[in-house]
Parts: C-alpha cells; sequence; structure tokens
C-alpha cells in the first residue's frame, strides 16, 4: 500500500472529521475498495473509535440486484439497514471510489428504476437520517467524502495509475488547506447577499441567480478530501436563463452525462438537453417536484485541481469553475451559512467551466460573473 494513502486516511480521520475516543464511525465504501477501507479501520483502532463497514450501499452488485428483483421487502429491508447504522453513528466517511457506474445502464427502463427504487425509496429517505441537524457545520454526524486513486479513475482521468496517483495525492495531503481556507474567506463577502448573481459563457450560458439574504459556507477540507469551494443556498424562485454545463457528470447507476443544457423560468427547469444520456437527465428532473430546482451554487476556487477527471469530487473544486446543484438544499444549516429550502431526493452537482481554452473555444470560450453589476471573475480569473 503507497504510504500517502495512509497519510491520506490519517488527514481525513484527525483534520476533516476529527475523529477522538468514543466516536462512532460508519465507514461506507464499494467492497471493490476495501483495502482503503481498512486503513481507516486501523486509524479508528489507534484512536479508539468503534468501526460499523457498509460495504453494501455503494455495492454495484447488490443494487443492480435490488432494481432487477424490485420487491418493494428488499427496498424495505435495505432502507431499514441504512437508517439503523446512521442513527448509531456520530461520524462518517464514504470512500468515493466507483468500480461500475453503470450498474444499471442495460436493465429495461434503467434510468427510471434507479430513480424510482434507489433514488426516491432509498437514498432520499436514509440520507434524512444520516444529515440529522446538529452542531457540527449544521450537522450532528461529522463527515468526508474522500476520493482515492484507482485504475478505473485513471481510466476516465485520461491518466495512467502512476501519474492519477500523484494527481490525487498532490489534491490532498499535498495542498495547504488553512491557506485554501483563508483565501476563500477574502472572496466570499463579495458574494453574500447579492440580489443579482449572473453566470455568462457566450453562446452556452446566461444565468441570473439572487443571492439575497443569504450567506455561504466555506469548505477547506471537512466536508470533501479534496475540497475547495464556498458554497450558497440561492433563493428557490430566482433562477432564470439557461447554462450549459460543459465538464461531463457520472451519477451512480446513470452513467455519464454530457453536454447537458438547461433552461431555467423562476427557479424552474423548464427546458432541457444533453448530447448524450438525455433518458437519465429526463429521469432524474422527474423524480421529485425539488429535482428540477437548484440547491446550491458553488464556487471552485481549487486552482491545484487543473482538469476535469469524471469524478464530480475533484471537478467541483476547479478553480474557474462553478457548479449548481439541481435538487436538495443543505436544509440543516441556517440560510447565512450555505442553507437553502429547496426539498428533494436528490442532490447532483454538474459543472461549468469558466476558463478559457484557446484549443477548443467553441466548447470553452471563456466567461464571466458578475455580482450586483460588479465582474469578480473573468475566464476563471479573480478580478477582486
Amino acid at each position: 500500500m503507497d504510504t500517502r494513502a495512509e497519510k491520506l486516511a490519517e488527514l481525513v480521520c484527525d483534520y476533516s472529521i476529527g475523529l477522538k475516543e468514543g466516536d462512532r464511525l460508519m465507514l461506507q465504501y464499494d467492497p471493490v475498495f476495501t483495502d482503503y477501507a481498512n486503513l481507516f479501520v486501523n486509524e479508528a483502532k489507534k484512536i479508539g473509535a468503534s468501526v460499523v463497514r457498509d460495504d453494501l450501499s455503494y455495492d454495484p452488485v447488490h443494487l443492480r440486484s435490488l432494481i432487477l428483483r424490485a420487491k418493494d421487502s428488499e427496498i424495505e429491508a435495505e432502507l431499514s439497514r441504512r437508517k439503523e447504522i446512521s442513527a448509531w453513528c456520530n461520524t462518517r466517511v464514504l470512500i468515493d471510489c466507483d468500480s461500475n457506474p453503470n450498474y444499471a445502464r442495460d436493465v429495461l427502463n434503467g434510468e427510471e428504476r434507479v430513480a424510482e427504487l434507489i433514488d426516491k425509496r432509498l437514498v432520499g429517505p436514509y440520507k434524512e437520517v444520516l444529515y440529522r441537524k446538529g452542531n457540527h457545520h449544521g450537522y450532528e454526524v461529522r463527515w468526508n467524502i474522500v476520493g482515492f486513486p484507482e485504475a478505473g479513475g485513471a481510466k476516465d482521468a485520461g491518466m495512467s495509475l502512476s501519474v492519477f496517483e500523484d494527481f490525487v495525492y498532490s489534491a490532498t495531503i499535498g495542498t495547504d488547506w488553512k491557506k485554501m481556507s483563508e483565501d476563500m474567506g477574502r472572496l466570499h463577502p463579495y458574494f453574500d447577499g447579492a440580489k443579482d448573481v449572473h453566470i455568462f459563457v457566450p453562446g452556452l450560458t446566461d444565468l441570473h441567480l439572487s443571492l439575497e439574504g443569504r450567506g455561504t459556507e466555506i469548505c477547506g477540507g471537512w466536508f470533501n478530501m479534496p475540497d475547495g469551494e464556498f458554497f450558497y443556498g440561492p433563493v428557490e424562485n430566482s433562477a432564470n436563463g439557461e447554462i450549459t454545463y460543459q465538464v461531463p457528470s457520472s451519477r451512480e447507476g446513470y452513467g455519464v452525462f454530457k453536454g447537458i443544457h438547461l433552461k431555467f423560468e423562476n427557479g424552474k427547469v423548464v427546458g432541457f438537453d444533453a448530447k448524450e444520456n438525455k433518458e437519465g437527465l429526463e429521469a432524474t428532473l422527474n423524480i421529485d417536484e425539488g429535482a428540477r430546482r437548484i440547491g446550491e451554487l458553488g464556487i471552485g476556487c481549487n486552482y491545484g485541481i487543473k482538469k476535469p477527471i469524471l469524478q464530480t469530487l475533484f471537478d467541483e473544486k476547479i478553480g474557474g469553475t462553478i457548479h449548481t446543484a439541481l435538487g436538495n438544499s443543505f436544509r440543516t444549516q441556517p440560510l447565512s451559512e450555505g442553507g437553502g429550502l429547496n426539498q428533494s431526493q436528490i442532490h447532483w452537482d454538474i459543472v461549468c467551466d469558466l476558463r478559457r481554452d484557446e484549443r477548443n473555444l467553441q466548447d470553452f470560450p471563456g466567461g464571466w460573473i458578475k455580482v450586483d453589476g460588479t465582474t469578480v471573475q473573468e475566464n476563471g480569473e479573480w478580478k477582486i
């Protein structure tokens, strides 16, 4: 095992979730990546924390079988299992490595079945228990989603495994999280309470949002590793215009989406398209009423991550990008600290790139963010 992996597990336990003696850690992971999970078990033993392994919730074989059989009794039993361990834990680590995000793509009406059986009846209800309100950034459970290098991720990123390992560890244990948090602390006051945030990419995006009465949450490595964003719950009926997300996105069970384009009126998606996986996009938007509204606006500030790799955990943090999340707001958090009011069974972050790429101006012509009429960022570079 790479010693850098051990250091990453130590960083998450010590810095991100502050694991201590007597804590109850829920460890969630795809069973293919048990070796990474074992690192956290070892850390917990050294500290004196209890651990429950949950290698079913992210097991594509198990999830596929639930979808194929679609038995109410099995769905209810799985929900009960997840709720029980979620209620037990006070800390949680999710290892964000996925051995098969396409586990339902070949199933008849697979997108609709994932939406109904997994998102609506399973994931949404159990996360209501997991993300219960408390005093740690609005939550009772101290949680972190962490990325590790693996062969599938390297392939998606277009890198050799060794180069991908360097990429991941540079973005995590090689980052000064205190400094990044301080930098974001300087930027966010320009956005706090803004009546109009205008995001523009010529020919692709022309979107207005309001942050009136809303404040931010700075993400400096507590919720995600890597991290590097500050986010808001925009006013729920304020989104107007259109946005193109040039960065591909992957959703568990749905596969890959490319070229998503959304049109908003008074906060709601009224038109949509995608270059790839439009059927999955439609199924997602139809999960519930809140799935057609924006629950989060995030500003990527991690300039150490240079390129998207088809992992939202990394891609949404890229400096010079913004992302919006369709679906649930962070409703346990105050409106002044990144919270919002939108309710949905999903929370899906999708990334819009504002940087200019001379090699591909059709998709990446550059863009800007204006806050109450003042240009704060242009072509991914801060002007404030």
